[in-house]
């Protein structure tokens, strides 16, 4: 009898399981789901340089260059940490493609004063931070944090022209700021700060701005070697109005202001990327405002940021490159990080693709306190709506136009951190790649790459693996065949992935036509979530 009543227990409770794990609510199912998710959050604060790489399939000889990526890679020093997934330090990693199957790899820390002072002293050094600290900062901390500024570039990498044919190009280390760090690519080693010049402009002396944030993500200009960024200088004297500069970058220090506009104290808006075309500069300012006296009394800036989509709309301003002559719009209210991609049509009008959220809640809710628990993680919505705008530069009109979910993958559309084919920018397109989280509208560790055809011929595509966990991708271009250039999507995709089974890291390649992996190396050491990064192609 109490063998029958034993008995009878286990088959219930394993049934229980069993049915619940069919319903999708089990614990253990939860937990297979998120295998070591959380080391993507968790410091690695390894160094290497040129250790060879072993794909399981041999790399083509044509892929020629090296991929430098960009993150996040140690959250605390002593007994303080970071609390925000935007905050930790920036480290960088580069995967050397010889052109002979060689791939050599290689991580190193950005050592800005940030980091320095920060290491040398075993805690955080007071600086301006998105989000604050455990335990917080005192109030002399404060202060010395606000006067010193931000100085954590982990978010892009880029190159620009010396200027100088004797002399190489710049690489630089990239957050939202004006200042950057200037890095060697071959060794990553941090070799100074840049902090550019712009020449004053309408007669206003540069002494009365403080020339402060920027973009991560600057753009080429259309048939030439130079570059455009934007730059917002916050203005010294209370009540003046701030400026936004849209600045062409001729080389890491020879800057130029092609136009300016200004912004009421109360109206000074986050932006994290603009867009180019052939004959524009298009920059959207959503209505998520600083608080500057927020920013004052905590010195992070997430507690500044305050979001105004209930009563404003979201201001669109075009410039004309040759002329600078800036237009005005107006469009309803969304945040957004990423612009994708805009090109000009034939009747004047101006498209622009890009991932739109409701509010900033996407990016105020990475903290460490819900990447490390689940059931918070799981409430969190990181899904935007793929949204096209028309702006007709003819009818000062602007058209907005969701795309429609996907019929066969219902999280194509759902996508951030998007890639196309650099040699597609400011053109007319049909392919964007991104990063999904919570693919499966239910875990947020449910991580998927995806293919978005917007051109709408049903070649929609999707590449996730249970406890894998990738990064942003990088396209890269198929060489010409037989004298014929490859089609749009004909080449290959760079990412970084964790594998949470074995919570090693390594690098896949995936065939951009049919998202299935062709080719992957594990690494010496695995790396935490990387934000950007680009490919250079033909070596350095």
């Amino acid at each position: 009898m109490f063998r029958l009543v034993v008995y009878t227990l286990l088959v219930t409770v394993f049934w229980n399981d069993v049915e619940s794990c069919l319903r999708g609510g089990s614990h253990l199912k939860d937990h297979a789901l998120d295998k070591g998710f959380e080391h993507l959050f968790r410091t690695n604060t390894k160094e290497l340089e040129n250790v060879p790489l072993h794909f399981d399939t041999p790399i083509p000889g044509w892929i020629n260059g090296t991929l430098i990526r960009n993150g996040p890679a140690q959250f605390e020093v002593g007994k303080r940490s970071f609390s925000h997934i935007f905050d930790g330090y920036g480290k960088l990693y580069s995967w050397k493609f010889k052109g002979n199957g060689t791939v050599l790899f290689s991580t190193r820390f950005i050592k800005s004063a940030f980091y320095n002072k920060s290491i040398s002293q075993k805690d955080i050094s007071p600086y301006l931070l998105f989000g604050t600290t455990k335990p917080r900062f005192n109030p002399i901390q404060v202060l010395l944090a606000i006067w010193r500024d931000m100085d954590n570039m982990n978010v892009n990498i880029y190159r620009f022209p010396s200027g100088d044919e004797n002399k190489p190009d710049t690489f630089v280390a990239l957050s939202d700021l004006w200042d950057s760090y200037k890095f060697d690519p071959d060794t990553l080693t941090t070799v100074g700060y840049l902090h550019p010049m712009v020449p004053p402009t309408g007669g206003i002396d540069s002494d009365i701005f403080q020339n402060v944030m920027s973009t991560a993500h600057p753009l080429p200009e259309y048939g030439t070697s130079h570059h455009f960024t934007y730059l917002r200088s916050f203005a010294l004297i209370p009540e003046l109005k701030h400026r936004i500069s849209v600045i062409r970058i001729k080389s890491a220090t020879d800057r130029e202001v092609v136009a300016q506009w200004t912004e009421n104290p109360d109206e000074a808006s986050y932006m994290h990327s603009f867009s180019v075309t052939p004959n524009y500069v298009i920059v959207f300012s959503p209505p998520l405002y600083f608080d500057t006296k927020s920013l004052l009394v905590s010195a992070f800036i997430s507690k500044s940021m305050k979001w105004h989509g209930d009563d404003k709309n979201m201001t669109i301003h075009v410039v004309e490159i040759k002329s600078g002559v800036v237009r005005k719009f107006s469009a309803p209210p969304v945040f957004f990080m990423h612009h994708i991609n805009a090109y000009e049509t034939w009747t004047k009008e101006i498209i622009i693709d890009m991932p739109t959220y409701r509010d900033a809640s996407v990016i105020l809710d990475l903290k460490m306190e819900n990447m490390f628990n689940r059931s918070k993680r799981n409430q969190l919505n990181p899904h935007p709506v793929l949204t096209r705008y028309g702006i007709d530069l003819n009818r000062t009109q602007v058209s907005v136009k969701p795309f429609p979910d996907s019929v066969k993958h219902p999280c194509a559309t759902k996508f951030d951190m998007p890639i196309i084919n650099e040699n597609y920018r400011s053109r007319n397109y049909c392919y964007v790649y991104g990063l999904v989280a919570k693919c499966d509208n239910t875990h947020y560790s449910n991580f998927a790459l995806v293919k978005k055809d917007l051109c709408g011929n049903g070649k929609d595509r999707i590449w996730s693996y249970p406890n894998h966990y990738p990064a942003e991708t990088w396209f890269i271009s198929s060489p010409p065949k037989n004298g014929t250039s490859p089609k749009e999507d004909d080449g290959y995709l760079l990412v970084p992935v964790l594998d949470g089974e074995k919570n090693e890291s390594y690098l896949a390649v995936i065939d951009a036509i049919s998202m299935t992996i062709s080719h992957r190396a594990y690494l010496p050491t695995h790396i935490p979530q990387t934000f950007h990064g680009r490919f250079f192609p033909n070596g350095l």
